[in-house]
């Protein structure tokens, strides 16, 4: 069953950040491997479809697109970055030791101590 809110969220934050472009490269270049790869070997195929210089007429909306939508961008990188945070006026303070009525004495484990000697019976030594 579809989570459908989860799924418009994600939609819309794929198509947000241009994820519409990826999916329409991916089946622009599935179609070019299908294409070559009748006219020439599968390897070849793949090295016409990503050298850049066989670009089909969806990978050319693709890139147009890409390219469009970056000039309509309304968000320009600031000049000038001002901080608000003086790190002159900063401090750090170190905090107070635990007080000594939280530190509790623990017994020493025992998996820490040395194996037994002589070692238990019906343990065998490998030579």
């Amino acid at each position: 069953m579809i989570n459908w809110p989860k799924f418009l969220v994600t939609l819309a934050l794929t198509l947000s950040v241009g994820g519409h472009w990826a999916v329409i490269q991916g089946v622009a270049w599935t179609r070019m491997i299908a294409h070559f790869s009748q006219a020439m070997p599968f390897t070849q195929a793949i090295s016409y479809t990503f050298d850049g210089k066989h670009p089909c007429k969806l990978c050319l909306a693709v890139k147009s697109g890409q390219e469009s939508e970056r000039k309509d961008s309304k968000l320009k990188s600031p000049e000038k970055l001002v901080f608000f945070l003086d790190l002159g006026k900063v401090s750090l303070f170190t905090p107070d030791p635990i007080p000594s009525c939280f530190l509790v004495s623990m017994p020493h484990p025992s998996w820490l101590h040395s194996p037994p000697y002589p070692p238990p019976r019906g343990f065998t030594h490998l030579s």
